[in-house]
């Protein structure tokens, strides 16, 4: 009697298992006829033999014993893959008769509008079947870098033929939603592609990687930014961009620190790199870190000493060492120790920035007019330096007078000369009126109070 109940549980067991492999038996037998109806009409391809396949396979999934089965996550790689696929057509059939008469586009918008749900799905499986079968992948790679279709059974090469697709069809979904301006759901298959490309040819994708960060950049999303620039450092990929990208993504969110660290980072993998290094000064000067900026600025106008822009910011970043701010309020802090040195050295790299920014119409306006400003600081530290010791105070005082003066007239021809590049420039105009009331010549002074209120 036990023998007899027994036999009939492994029976049962058994019949369990065979009507659970019949599941991907099936949604196999539904795939194939699908697959093999298109090949005789492909304008009419049979919807309800994928539909049948679906039903089928999702049931195997569910189950214990199949939905480990390397063969079980295949069939819905390919099942899904067909879904998304059939429903691209039917889209660009749309398109088609709403007049869109542009084959590019056409494709371009099918691609954008098309759901991405079983394209998904699919892309997840091929994951699922990497971790749980890198033999099986590892074949498909040989036989893809071979070119030995042979080497494949039917099945198989099916599979391989699909997994090709899919990794030409994801950069044609990235562009597609890059033009109905989806810009983070178009980085996100950008990756894709370089995703798939690596599983099946074991390639690091530059180009796909690269574009990915391009249309998250695009998205304004500083998380995405964040996410697929990393991504791409975290391929070793990496270029200078990513380090400016994450950056410049932290500093949206307001992280300084962070924004820091990754220039920092790019730094130390790119040392040669002058948009690292324009960024990393640029931060340090909007951080008030003038020495830090200086260093690297004097660094960059070594290697190259005819770059005007490297030596306008030198002058800028001596000026400001020269003439400190309070953060807050923007008011004037005592001068340093070193106040006469650091005027004199803004002084040199300024005039030196005039003739190397002949062609750069803003970085000579901002040279001169800095320039002029400087001169005209001076003369007010000059003319309010406080007098220590009483002796001949009145000789003193005129020496002050005498030599503030000479910075005041000496002001106003570069300020004169960008006012000519800048003809409407309002701080340009005040700073002028105030000079010309200065050096006594109150036509001038008049002329530019007339101008300010034209």
């Amino acid at each position: 009697m036990k023998t007899i109940i027994s036999s009939l549980l492994f029976f049962a067991a058994s019949t369990s298992l065979v009507a659970q492999k019949s599941q991907v038996q099936s949604a196999w037998r539904s795939l194939s006829d699908y697959e093999e109806l298109r090949k005789e009409n492909p304008q009419n391809p049979q919807i309800k033999y994928l539909n049948k396949a679906k039903e089928a396979i999702d049931k195997a999934l569910l189950n214990e014993e199949t939905k480990s089965l390397t063969k079980t996550h295949a069939y819905k790689m390919r099942i899904s893959y067909a879904i998304f696929q059939y429903n691209l057509s039917e889209e660009i059939k749309r398109q088609e008769a709403a007049g869109v008469q542009d084959k590019m586009k056409r494709y371009n918008l099918a691609y954008g509008k098309t759901s991405l749900v079983e394209f998904n799905e699919a892309n997840t499986e091929l994951g699922i079947i990497k971790e749980l079968d890198p033999k099986f992948i590892e074949k498909i790679q040989i036989s893809l870098a071979k070119n030995d279709a042979a080497s494949l059974d039917d099945e198989d090469l099916k599979f391989a033929l699909a997994a090709q697709e899919m990794k030409q069809e994801a950069p044609n979904i990235a562009i597609g939603k890059y033009e109905t301006k989806e810009y983070g759901i178009s980085a996100e298959y950008f990756y894709k592609a370089a995703f798939m490309n690596s599983i099946l040819y074991k390639e690091l994708d530059t180009a796909n990687f690269y574009n990915a960060c391009v249309a998250a950049a695009k998205s304004g999303d500083s998380e995405k930014v964040i996410d697929f620039n990393k991504k791409m450092l975290d391929a070793k990929l990496g270029t200078p961009y990513n380090y400016i990208s994450i950056s410049n993504a932290y500093l949206a969110k307001s992280d300084t620190a962070q924004a820091m660290q990754y220039l920092k980072k790019g730094r130390d993998a790119f040392p040669s790199d002058g948009e690292l290094l324009s960024a990393e000064t640029d931060l340090f000067l909007v951080t008030n870190r003038q020495e830090e900026a200086l260093r690297n600025l004097i660094q960059a106008f070594d290697k190259n000493p005819n770059n005007g822009m490297y030596c306008f910011m030198i002058g800028t970043a001596y000026d400001n060492l020269a003439n400190p701010k309070d953060k807050s309020s923007g008011k004037d802090l005592p001068k340093p120790i070193d106040f006469e040195t650091l005027f004199k050295s803004a002084e040199t790299y300024y005039i030196k920035a005039i003739p190397l920014n002949a062609n750069d119409k803003e970085f000579l306006f901002n040279s001169k007019f800095n320039l002029g400003a400087l001169y005209n600081n001076y003369a007010i530290y000059i003319e309010n330096k406080g007098i220590e010791k009483l002796t001949d105070l009145s000789k003193l005082q005129k020496e002050n007078a005498a030599k503030s003066q000479e910075y005041y007239k000496k002001a106003i021809p570069y300020l004169e000369q960008a006012l000519d590049l800048k003809p409407e420039d309002k701080d340009c105009m005040k700073a002028l009126r105030q000079l010309y009331y200065k050096t006594d010549n109150t036509k001038m002074a008049k002329e530019m109070d007339d101008r300010l209120k034209k």
